[in-house]
């Protein structure tokens, strides 16, 4: 029986990898002392910027207190020394004023076949078209003036802009 060189390359090879990549994660935990050698890793030289930015990271703000601070690795909350003393009742809360709802601000329209409306809702930049949605509003329709838009039982109508209506 006469074997080919051929028939046994492919196993060779892959035996010589298999202990090549044995070598190395071998030599790789024996770094980190994973295997408890304590592990000897090389440090690298840093880099001026980050060497300012580390230093500021690690500057402590005298201003803030750290007595109250909760922490973060833990699933209590901290237990005050002195009770907390009870809220007094007798004056009246301060009434605030009813939050104002925030209207989308119409500020294009293309009006051809396909109408098209620019709209800026929420710090962004919203094109639309009749019967679609953004945000949470419909897009009931776009005129050559005004684009008419529905937010649960509520419609809103935004007209466009004209010179005389900037400050």
């Amino acid at each position: 029986m006469k074997r080919d060189w051929t028939t046994w390359f492919s196993p060779v090879v892959a035996l010589a990898v298999l202990v090549a990549v044995g070598v190395q994660t071998d030599s790789a935990l024996r770094v980190t002392g994973a295997f408890g050698t304590g592990g000897t890793t090389a440090s690298t030289p840093m880099s001026p910027a980050f060497r300012t930015l580390e230093a500021a990271l690690d500057r402590q703000d005298a201003g803030v207190a750290r007595e109250g601070l909760r922490d973060p690795f833990r699933f209590s909350r901290p237990v005050a020394d002195t009770p907390a003393a009870a809220p007094d009742r007798t004056e009246p809360r301060p009434r605030t004023a009813p939050a104002v709802e925030a209207r989308p601000v119409l500020t294009a329209i293309l009006f051809d076949d396909d109408p098209r409306a620019l709209i800026r809702w929420k710090d962004r930049e919203w094109t639309i078209r009749q019967g679609g949605l953004f945000d949470d509003f419909v897009v009931v329709g776009i005129t050559r003036d005004q684009v008419t838009l529905r937010r649960g039982e509520s419609s809103i109508v935004l007209r466009r802009p004209t010179p005389g209506d900037r400050p």
